[in-house]
């Protein structure tokens, strides 16, 4: 092929016509140019087309992990509003001042069981990672899934930053709470959550047969019971943020996976 255009171009010069040669010239170099973008797009089109699957890949991955984050903030929502109940009667029984074993047993039980940790999420961050690691979220070209993804991972960046709130909250607590209570008599009960904490969840007369009688105060002063009392209802208070928030970024869960799969044809 490359002769035949040489050959052409000799007989253009031998024949002396300077303009049919500028034609021909121009109409090679056009054909040049012509094959270049025709090749680019090809290879657009190509690239594009991996883009696609790629996207795809990461949306059905993202699927996954919002259907397991849905499943972890609703035990959460679930157990922390458990908690909220329990932590409201504590308050409650604070208030009362109880001076009978019976009351103040009961306040023991509340104290040591329903506030000795809470229940936390663990967000599937793996396709987010991904995403952001890799400049994948460009491969996102739908607008409104895109902008939801956004949410979704903001959201989920406020969550952590409630929990990291409620754990200051939680160890304030912790330490008036030494200073209150004799905790050596809930031993038995801090063995049963630790083997699962989830138990903690359970009502308080499932309690009762493993707490021993014994002075449940280490020291009844009023004015540490009232700093006891602050202590526990801003807790609580951080508590009810962090169910509020997860609850939010339940909705946002709920609303990504319907976009994505309506959006992109996925079940």
């Amino acid at each position: 092929m490359l002769r035949v255009f040489s050959n052409i171009r000799r007989n253009f010069l031998d024949e002396g016509s300077g303009v049919r040669y500028l034609r021909y010239a121009a109409g090679e170099i056009l054909l040049v140019v012509i094959g270049i973008l025709i090749a680019l797009q090809i290879d657009s089109w190509n690239d594009d087309r991996l883009d696609r699957i790629k996207e795809r890949e990461y949306l059905v991955a993202m699927l996954s992990d919002l259907d397991k984050d849905q499943k972890a903030l609703d035990l959460a929502i679930e157990g922390n509003n458990v908690l909220l109940d329990r932590t409201a009667q504590l308050l409650s029984l604070l208030s009362e001042k109880p001076d009978d074993p019976a009351g103040r047993r009961m306040l023991f039980i509340h104290s040591v069981a329903y506030t000795y940790w809470y229940l936390t999420v663990e967000f599937s961050e793996l396709t987010l990672s991904q995403l952001e690691y890799s400049g994948g979220l460009s491969l996102i070209h739908d607008g409104m899934v895109k902008d939801s993804v956004l949410q979704y991972w903001q959201g989920m960046n406020r969550c952590k930053s409630q929990y990291d709130g409620l754990e200051k909250y939680f160890h304030v607590h912790e330490a008036r709470q030494k200073r209150v209570f004799n905790l050596a008599l809930g031993r038995q009960l801090l063995i049963l959550f630790e083997e699962d904490y989830f138990n903690m969840l359970k009502t308080p007369d499932t309690f009762e047969v493993l707490v021993p009688e014994g002075p449940y105060l280490v020291d009844d002063d009023p004015k540490l019971l009232a700093a006891y009392y602050g202590d526990v209802l801003f807790y609580r208070t951080a508590l009810n943020n962090v169910v509020v928030f997860i609850s939010e970024q339940k909705r946002l869960a709920e609303s990504l996976a319907s976009l994505i799969r309506e959006r992109y044809d996925l079940q």
